[in-house]
């Protein structure tokens, strides 16, 4: 309940403070007197937009406080959340605007986030209009009053929505992908036979690493072959096969072997010998090699025209794959392997993505049959409560009925569709409230609906203002009972003008407007009783305060 409002600064209140009580609570006051200033600083603790213009000095930043006892509304999980000290006897809510139009929320002193305090206002109070009332019209508004009656009577009512809410946007989401995916599945389809087409290609031409060199040597050897054999040959015959002058290596292994004979003499001559150890190694290995790459190339049986064929289907790979690297081709076969693959991939992706949506759809039917048979539980009684509500307001022959029908396809809610039908006169066929509801007809169905949940639900602080425009006599004074009777279950604080509702009150408010020589202000005062009998008599006779009101007013306390 909200125990205290602090307000400073704000349009025409230079500084109030309020203190509120459990029960039922009455604020009167003429019109333009400030009552829906007072509601305005309340919106801006519920998370309201604001800018600086709200600012009465604007010097000044705006600070507007309430004080809540929360204790009885289970809010332990938000507040652990959140990450916020959780104090259910004393929580603050404030909000400051400051004069650059910038704002600052907290809670229990704690700087918050404008969301966060706007989903903590939401749980704590219910302030409901005079335009509120044509949210009877909104199916989804619909839909939230009966599920908080089904949820007073069935715990698991609750569970079932948040599950099916939580598996509805999944659905969506799986949908997206799966858009996606086929998008991308119908986009790559028509490359994956051409990508298929050029891997299997690379795939038979069984491409080898460094074969390209390897063909074009053999090209130039094959077209060079008397060139390279008398190269190669020359080097053995000169080196060791000259029988015409004596060769080179015999020449050279004799130096050697002189050299041998004096290399003891002195370390020049053994570094010299050792030397020419090595070149006699190294010559000797180069006659060897030398003689057999002559045979190889000797005994090489080589088809030129299939080795220039080979190398032109080469050449052709690497320009239809705009690459003058033949290592680029192999790597190309890699990467259109992969592509290939992901093609696969997305089919399967999609046979996935089909299953979980399918899995998903079926818990959502499931959820929707629970949840559709325990909101149909308590039509019923809805309909009677509000309809005998109605009729004690003064609608004699209003008739009241729920119509629920199953929708084509299902929203966030479930796959009900609502409709609040009324009459309010004999023979006039139930319709639509928003077609045939006067506005004092909806506020009463809406005061009636209101009065229901407060006996199922503990509800937060419920504010109404003015949901009486349009009620007078006989039918004023039951709408006061209604009030009076929601009071015993939550905290009420209506605005009225009417005097059959102010005089029911727990406690009286009376806002005024206040002029002095510098400014304009607007201030709430708490009425003892002789002052509510005065403030009741003005509302029942005007300017001329006569003593037939007076009385009235006093009966009206009197059977309060």
């Amino acid at each position: 309940m909200l125990q205290h409002l602090s307000i400073r600064n704000y349009t025409l209140i230079e500084e109030l403070e309020i203190d509120f009580f459990n029960g039922f609570t009455v604020i009167t006051g003429e019109t333009g007197s400030g009552k829906s200033i007072i509601l305005g600083a309340l919106h801006l603790i519920m998370g309201n937009r604001s800018d600086s213009t709200i600012l009465m000095n604007e010097k000044n930043k705006c600070v507007v406080e309430g004080i809540f006892s929360i204790e009885l509304y289970q809010l332990n999980s938000f507040f652990n959340k959140n990450d916020l000290d959780f104090s259910p006897e004393h929580t603050i809510l404030r909000r400051e605007i400051h004069k650059n139009g910038k704002s600052r929320a907290f809670i229990n002193d704690s700087p918050v986030k404008l969301e966060t305090l706007k989903e903590l206002g939401t749980k704590i109070i219910d302030i409901h209009s005079q335009n509120d009332s044509l949210m009877l019209n909104k199916s989804n508004f619909q839909l939230r009053l009966i599920d908080q009656m089904a949820c007073s009577h069935n715990t698991s009512h609750q569970k079932n929505l948040t599950s099916f809410r939580n598996e509805f946007k999944h659905a969506n989401e799986l949908y997206k992908l799966l858009l996606l995916t086929k998008k991308s599945e119908i986009e790559t389809k028509g490359k994956l036979d051409y990508y298929s087409y050029l891997l299997q290609e690379l795939k038979d031409a069984n491409l080898l690493k460094g074969e390209k060199i390897i063909l074009e040597s053999s090209i130039q050897i094959s077209e060079n072959r008397e060139n390279v054999l008398q190269s190669l040959q020359k080097i053995s015959f000169i080196l060791e096969r000259n029988h015409q002058t004596r060769p080179i290596l015999p020449q050279l292994v004799d130096l050697h072997k002189d050299l041998g004979k004096i290399s003891n003499m002195n370390i020049a001559y053994k570094d010299l010998s050792d030397r020419f150890t090595s070149i006699l190694i190294e010559l000797s290995d180069l006659s060897k090699e030398s003689e057999q790459l002559s045979s190889n190339v000797e005994n090489q049986s080589v088809n030129l025209k299939e080795l220039n064929d080979r190398i032109n289907f080469i050449n052709q790979l690497e320009q239809k794959h705009q690459t003058n690297r033949f290592e680029d081709l192999l790597s190309k076969e890699v990467e259109l392997e992969k592509k290939v693959n992901s093609f696969i991939l997305i089919e399967a992706e999609v046979l996935s993505l089909e299953k979980q949506i399918e899995k998903v759809n079926s818990t959502l039917e499931s959820l929707i049959i629970k949840i559709s048979k325990q909101r149909k539980k308590v039509l019923p009684e809805i309909q009677s409560y509000v309809e005998m509500q109605i009729q004690k307001m003064g609608i004699k022959n209003g008739k009241f009925k729920i119509q629920m029908n199953k929708k084509n396809s299902p929203n966030e809610w479930g796959s009900d569709d609502i409709k609040f039908l009324f009459s309010g006169n004999k023979g006039v066929s139930l319709n639509e409230i928003n077609k045939v509801a006067s506005g004092g007809e909806t506020s009463r169905l809406m005061l009636s609906i209101k009065a229901l949940l407060t006996e199922h639900i503990k509800m937060p602080t419920l504010i109404l203002d003015e949901i009486d425009a349009g009620v007078s006599g006989e039918i004023a004074g039951k709408l006061a009972n209604l009030l009076q009777n929601i009071s015993l279950n939550t905290q009420l604080i209506v605005i009225s003008h009417l005097p059959q509702v102010a005089a029911k009150a727990d406690n009286h408010y009376k806002v005024q407007k206040i002029d002095n020589s510098k400014k304009t202000e607007t201030k709430i005062f708490r009425l003892n009783e002789k002052e509510r009998i005065e403030e009741l008599t003005k509302m029942l006779s005007g300017e001329i305060l006569s003593q037939a009101a007076r009385e009235n007013a006093k009966a009206l306390r009197m059977n309060a």
